[in-house]
């Protein structure tokens, strides 16, 4: 039986997960892959209210207080990715690929440039029409960011990636306080708000996987529903919608 299959895309669906719990199992697919022939893997989850700020974010740009964060039931949390700051909710798809660009072909500019069009791709797929702003990174519909993009790099292996908004509430969103693309403060919105209809979550992260694989010429992938490393599933929240 002939093994010169090209390598495997690892594709872990995981539903609402703690964002620590997924944290920890980025830094494990990372160290995986450097001794892994899988050309890389992908994480998709989503999570409770958690505020993440990357290394161009500052608690400056969180408008609440601690008091009123805690009465959200929103925790904050430090990361290493570049980009702002961002809050994460049920509704929001996470999607963390772990990458080698040396075996890829990329430096880290053309990595970037690879996130930005899968994610306005899968956009297009739903009928909406994205674009970037030179001074304020992600992907908008209009002047509103609906995906934020941010990676860090280990041994050359990228990690992070993209938090697109398909359908969580908008409102908490004002809980942040960070400059758009025209200096003035920035809006976020989703892919269903913009629709003014559903955007079903199964249907947009196969369009992503899709997009991604054809971005990075990755040409097959295995999906799993869980991960050992992830022992419990993320708690409800007042927030969360059908996750479908």
């Amino acid at each position: 039986m002939s093994t010169d299959l090209p390598p495997s895309l690892e594709v872990f669906l995981l539903g609402l997960v703690d964002f620590d719990e997924a944290q920890m199992l980025q830094r494990r697919l990372v160290y995986d892959l450097g001794e892994s022939p899988c050309a890389g893997a992908l994480v998709l989850c989503e999570h409770p209210p958690t505020i993440s700020i990357g290394r161009s974010g500052s608690r400056a740009h969180i408008a609440a207080d601690d008091d009123e964060l805690r009465r959200h039931g929103v925790d904050v949390r430090w990361v290493n990715r570049g980009g702002g700051t961002e809050l994460h909710l049920p509704g929001q798809l996470n999607a963390y690929l772990a990458l080698d660009l040396n075996r890829a072909g990329l430096d880290l500019k053309g990595y970037l440039d690879g996130l930005r069009r899968s994610t306005i791709a899968t956009l297009a797929d739903f009928d909406l029409r994205g674009s970037t702003h030179p001074n304020s990174p992600g992907v908008f519909v209009g002047n509103a960011r609906v995906a934020s993009i941010g990676v860090a790099v280990r041994r050359w292996i990228a990690y992070h990636g993209i938090a697109l908004n398909v359908g969580p509430f908008l409102e908490p969103f004002t809980l942040l306080d960070e400059a758009g693309p025209d200096g003035s403060r920035l809006r976020r919105t989703s892919m269903e708000a913009q629709r003014q209809r559903p955007a079903p979550m199964p249907k947009v992260r196969e369009s992503l996987v899709r997009h991604l694989e054809g971005t990075f010429g990755l040409t097959r992938h295995h999906v799993y529903t869980a991960h050992p490393m992830i022992r419990r599933k993320a708690r409800l929240h007042a927030y969360a919608q059908s996750l479908g």
